[in-house]
């Protein structure tokens, strides 16, 4: 079947088609507090115990009635009357209301003398210092960060409700070999759902990868129709095109309905917006750069949209290290390679098209020239973003580290190569 393809639509437009058209799910899910770092609070947690509770000492030393050191100094030491010895974090006895330091203190056992005054509730931490019962840790809308973990945990928390979105990625393609497999000719290794899994994941999506679906419309019908009940937002990789044996679009319109099949961004023109069940179905192209492009700039817009933030890219400025050609009328995003020299950065543009997975581990940011700016000269200082840590940049090239990844739970394992980028 041929199929023309639809005009191409502003990414800007796009975006907020999908931020109108499909609301955030409600869900929530309880999870083991330990096990939360990355997930969004549901809604405002607060503390079921205080901390401490009760005043506790913030010095090794000897807890001690303030008043009774008055007066004492090094020329003139205070014999120290009753002094309950504690050590950090001991609790204080009623009736005491400071601490003496170890290193103020003088004599022997029954015999101990300060050369240091104390003021109540010197080198204590109060009843409640950290926080009340009752008292707020988390707002909801929280992501939850390593730090808040411990929080939660000191507080006696041991589960907390998060907000859950659950994100399906279906790879397509009959030269499609699941990974460990070794490809034949003609036959590539699916990666580019592990890929979009792991940046969703990144926030706080739960993620599922289904098996590879050959091309034949009954096949991706049946997955497209299992996917949508399954999850919040399915992504489809691979088939959007309009080749002869891209299927998806027509699959979407004949289950539900194109909302948008072509953007006017590259790499990515060829994506699909859909809608099936009242749920967002995305295609992306096949091609690896196009893919995650389109998986950058339409699901995770989306999944802000609706809570589920990122960690924001770290931005610089730097100068461009040759001409960058763009077409006006597309949001283009430009793979660099960014290195510092001195105090300055230089930002060289890779080669364009749809490319293979080097092209972006080579690359370390990248440069979004927007609709209606067109080229970029040489020499120019624009803002990058960053696909890894400012701090792994070093002078002509680029400290590679492992990015932290997301627990994908996996139906079958399954980098389709046939959509254009």
């Amino acid at each position: 079947m041929m199929r023309r393809r639809l005009a191409s639509r502003p990414l800007a437009e796009v975006r907020e088609l999908m931020r109108s058209v499909f609301p955030a799910p409600d869900r929530t899910v309880t999870l083991p507090v330990a096990d939360a770092a990355g997930r969004v609070t549901a809604k405002p947690v607060y503390s079921p115990l205080t901390v401490p509770e009760t005043d506790i000492a913030a010095r090794d030393g000897f807890a001690v009635k303030s008043r009774e050191t008055a007066g004492a100094s090094a020329a003139n030491p205070v014999r120290l009357k009753n002094p309950f010895r504690v050590n950090t974090g001991n609790a204080i006895p009623p009736g005491y209301d400071a601490v003496v330091m170890i290193e103020d203190v003088i004599g022997e056992d029954g015999t101990w003398s300060t050369g240091k005054a104390v003021v109540p509730g010197e080198h204590l931490h109060p009843r409640g210092s950290e926080i009340r019962q009752g008292d707020l840790i988390l707002p909801a809308g929280h992501r939850i960060r390593p730090w808040d973990i411990g929080a939660l945990l000191s507080s006696g928390l041991v589960t907390v409700d998060v907000r859950e979105v659950r994100v399906g990625l279906i790879p397509t393609g009959r030269e499609l070999v699941s990974a460990g497999e070794l490809p034949g000719p003609g036959e590539v290794v699916e990666s580019n759902t592990a890929v979009a899994a792991a940046l969703l994941g990144e926030a706080g999506a739960a993620c599922t990868r289904y098996g590879i679906v050959r091309d034949e419309p009954g096949l991706l019908r049946q997955a497209i129709m299992d996917g949508v009940h399954e999850n919040d937002l399915l992504l489809i990789s691979a088939g959007s095109s309009a080749g002869t044996r891209d299927f998806t679009a027509d699959v979407i319109a004949d289950l539900g309905e194109v909302l948008v099949h072509g953007i006017a961004m590259k790499p990515g023109t060829p994506a699909i917006v859909g809608r099936v069940g009242g749920k967002p179905v995305i295609g992306l192209p096949g091609y690896p750069i196009a893919a995650q492009t389109a998986a950058r700039e339409l699901a995770l817009p989306l999944l802000a949209a609706w809570g589920f933030h990122p960690r924001p890219a770290e931005r610089l400025r730097a100068r461009l290290d040759g001409t960058v050609t763009a077409n006006p009328g597309y949001d283009e995003f430009v793979l660099l390679t960014v290195s510092r020299t001195g105090d300055r950065y230089a930002a060289t543009p890779l080669p364009r098209g749809g490319g293979t997975q080097m092209a972006m581990v080579r690359g370390n940011a990248y440069l979004h020239i927007p609709a209606g700016v067109g080229s970029i000269s040489d020499g120019v200082e624009v803002e990058v973003l960053l696909t890894g840590p400012h701090r792994t940049l070093q002078g002509g090239a680029e400290v590679c580290e492992p990015a932290p990844g997301a627990r994908i739970p996996e139906k079958e394992a399954a980098s389709p190569m046939k959509d254009g980028p």
